[in-house]
């Protein structure tokens, strides 16, 4: 038979309401839940189940239906690219915008001082929100995440130019998200990658034995930065690196850098701001990860080290007490400025000598809202961290629970070699973020290009590819340097037109990741649609005429070899069907 939406059900319901409720039947241990129509059955641990309706105010489904009535269209799980935002939100936000009379902040009339007061409240409840107290840390508003990595790069590039070797040290995680590995072309070569966390603390413990040193002088400028959650596999790094490096003497003029977008959106951060001398020295977040909107991101610094941003060269609109353009060279009678941010006595807050030319304050505007409307929901992070570590651990052993007939794994999960599962029930270690790929019967993978495909026309949202963690990526999948430049040269590329498959082994994986308002359902239906689709049934027939277009065409490479892992063939065709098998 065919797969169609029809025949699946392209989540027609018009709300959670509608779906049907579990039968379930109890022992001491388990509480099994059959959802139908949908012919699957997922051992849930009791600890799970009973948490997913005691994390929140009220039951999830509740919120769901009131707050979240566009997540009708679909499953979505794609939370770890931007979550969803609820309706009293943009219901708030335009009562604000109607009601209200906003300027630009910079002018000096009433409407923008109305903007000024409120651009300052929300800056102040969004730091509270993270558990920074203001006192300690400053908060400067940034398109997103990636754009307060490239403010703290530049500033890091223009400070160097004034040292002995017109360079700084960076050091970054194999985990990095491409926004921070970008960092290292501003070093002149002076970088380095660490391949894992051991190599990490080996560094921190003893430096100068290390083989990672900062190529001229290790007490030089130096940048330490990685992500507190990877972006691919969901797996969250040690916060306690921050603390050694501040402590460690001969390392004094080497700064941290955290990306916390992925870490945020899940998770609370009072753990990495509560004491100031262990927290980062800069922080990176996206709003539109933890609430869906608005669109922008945000810069935490810690006001003990935040001299170091006031140094960079640029200056836009607003962030300068005085200009002078009048005259020739720099100087008294030439060209000069003056930083709101470094100028001695003006009083100026570190972010007014950062936030370049007119902020985006309808956008900050709508924060507020958003987090008041996220505080009455959910509560607390917290509260959030506990409904989506249970929800993630019930995907993950349903997910590799699933098997072929003839006993093979359907899914294979990326996660530390040395875990058994057991991280995706500690928060600590594991955020809600489920990376995979499928397997047909016989061993073989079925193209993530395909998994997501199939699952987009079923109404269910996840992503696909390298997930813009390059590192993370092609350590899990296990490729040598040598491998993903022959990749490139097959013609596979980063995105929609990168090649899933090369000579049968997968250049990414597939990401599902959970959100706050995610439910039980959302995972037995995802588990439901793997099982379905991807389960081997015996005797089937696979109609011919649905295969994966791109699988058909030739791949050429250059000095294939049998030690090489890719192919000048791209994989035979592989079927798309739905209650049927994938067949080889």
């Amino acid at each position: 038979m065919s797969f169609t939406s029809k025949q699946y059900g392209r989540r027609t319901m018009s709300s959670e309401a509608n779906r049907p409720m579990p039968i379930a039947e109890s022992n001491d241990h388990v509480v099994q839940q059959h959802y139908l129509p949908h012919d699957t059955r997922h051992t849930v641990s009791k600890e799970a189940h009973d948490t997913r309706d005691s994390c929140y105010s009220r039951p999830v489904e509740e919120i769901r239906q009131e707050e979240y009535p566009h997540m009708n269209k679909g499953i979505y799980l794609d939370h770890g690219g931007a979550t969803i935002y609820a309706k009293s939100v943009v219901e708030a936000f335009a009562s604000k915008m109607m009601s209200g009379l906003y300027g630009n902040p910079h002018s000096a009339n009433e409407p923008a001082k109305v903007s000024g007061d409120m651009v300052d409240d929300v800056r102040e409840q969004a730091l509270r929100f993270f558990g920074a107290d203001p006192q300690h840390y400053d908060l400067v508003f940034v398109a997103n995440a990636t754009a307060g990595i490239k403010l703290v790069a530049d500033t890091f590039r223009d400070m160097a130019e004034k040292t002995r070797t017109r360079t700084f040290w960076y050091g970054y995680h194999k985990e990095a998200h491409t926004s921070l590995v970008g960092v290292r072309e501003f070093t002149n070569g002076d970088n380095h990658c660490f391949e894992s966390d051991d190599d990490v603390s080996s560094w921190l413990d003893n430096p100068a034995n290390s083989k990672i040193l900062h190529r001229r002088n290790l007490t030089g400028l130096g940048l330490l930065a990685y992500p507190g959650q990877s972006n691919l596999t969901g797996r969250r790094l040690p916060l306690s690196w921050l603390r050694q490096l501040r402590d460690f003497q001969p390392l004094q003029n080497t700064y941290s850098l955290l990306d916390a977008a992925a870490l945020a959106m899940t998770s609370p951060l009072d753990h990495v701001f509560s004491d100031p001398v262990s927290a980062p020295d800069f922080t990176c977040v996206s709003f539109y990860k933890i609430f869906g909107f608005p669109d922008l991101g945000g810069l935490i610094v810690r006001r003990d080290s935040g001299h170091i941003l006031a140094l960079r060269k640029y200056f836009g609109g607003g962030t300068v007490n005085m200009v002078s353009t009048i005259g020739s060279g720099s100087g008294s009678d030439g060209a000069w400025h003056r930083s709101k941010a470094l100028e001695s006595g003006s009083g100026a807050p570190l972010h007014e000598g950062l936030e370049d030319g007119t902020l985006p304050f309808h956008s900050i505007l709508a924060l507020g809202e958003a987090m008041e409307v996220h505080g009455r929901l959910y509560g607390s992070m917290g509260n959030v961290s506990r409904h989506t570590t249970a929800l993630v651990r019930v995907l993950h052993d349903g997910m590799t629970a699933l098997k072929h007939p003839n006993g093979r794994a359907v899914v294979h999960v990326y996660r530390e070699e040395e875990d058994d599962g057991a991280a995706f029930e500690d928060a600590a270690r594991q955020g809600a973020t489920v990376a995979f790929n499928v397997f047909k019967w016989d061993g073989t993978y079925v193209p993530y290009s395909t998994v997501e495909g199939m699952a987009n026309e079923m109404g269910i949202y996840v992503r696909s590819g390298g997930i813009c963690c390059p590192g993370g990526l092609f350590s899990a999948l296990r490729y040598e340097p040598w491998e993903i430049e022959r990749a490139r040269s097959a013609g596979h590329r980063c995105g929609s037109d990168g090649l899933s498959l090369i000579h049968q082994l997968p250049t990414g994986v597939v990401r599902a990741s959970l959100g706050p308002m995610s439910t039980i359902s959302d995972v037995h239906d995802f588990l439901s649609f793997l099982r379905k689709v991807f389960v081997e049934k015996e005797h089937c027939h696979v109609p011919q005429s649905m295969t994966i277009p791109r699988a058909t065409t030739k791949v050429p490479l250059e000095n294939d070899n049998a030690n090489n892992h890719m192919s000048s063939v791209a994989p035979a065709p592989v079927p798309m069907l739905s209650t049927v098998a994938l067949s080889g």
